[in-house]
């Protein structure tokens, strides 16, 4: 069963909603299956609360409330100069996370699947100190290296590129009233 999420963003300085995806409940589908709605190869996105409710209906969605937190993907570069928290680790790889749903959706690649690039993103999940992963009474602070720094700053750019060359407005259905 696929269920749909909205999802706000700050992209390019604007605000905007994407309706979030992921595949729940089969435990047939292999991989990864998460992603952003698209029709016709182009990134649905939408301007106000409102807009979502359009959308929903024009796509036959039923639309699970997400949160209302605006997850910035302007000035993700600045988190990585500041000190690492738990907090930072999990800004930088929920949007490292949404740059693959994104690019998963429109067919593309953040080409983030190497041996360096993988490794940063681990370091980024074990810095979140989720309690499932850290043992009681320990604490992960990842100490990123220029050249990881670096890494990680060129897939969220690819993942900016991806967005910014797919993303369309939606516009919200014409009611037609004219009259034979």
């Amino acid at each position: 069963m696929m269920l749909s999420y909205t999802l706000w963003i700050q992209f390019r300085g604007q605000r905007m909603g994407l309706v979030w995806q992921t595949e729940v409940g089969t435990g047939e589908v292999e991989g990864d299956t998460d992603s952003v709605l698209v029709q016709d190869g182009r990134i649905i996105s939408v301007g106000s609360a409102t807009e979502f409710a359009a959308v929903a209906q024009q796509f036959d969605l039923e639309l699970e409330e997400g949160t209302e937190e605006l997850q910035n993907l302007d000035e993700l570069e600045r988190l990585l100069e500041l000190p690492v928290s738990d907090d930072i680790c999990d800004k930088l790889l929920n949007a490292w996370n949404l740059f693959g749903d994104i690019a998963r959706s429109v067919g593309a690649s953040l080409e983030d699947s190497g041996p360096k690039t993988s490794k940063c993103c681990d370091k980024l999940f074990y810095g979140t100190n989720l309690e499932s992963i850290t043992p009681a009474g320990e604490h992960y602070s990842p100490d990123f290296t220029d050249e990881e720094r670096l890494l990680i700053a060129e897939v969220f750019n690819r993942g900016r590129t991806i967005l910014a060359a797919y993303v369309e407005k939606s516009e919200p259905p014409v009611k037609d009233d004219r009259r034979e």
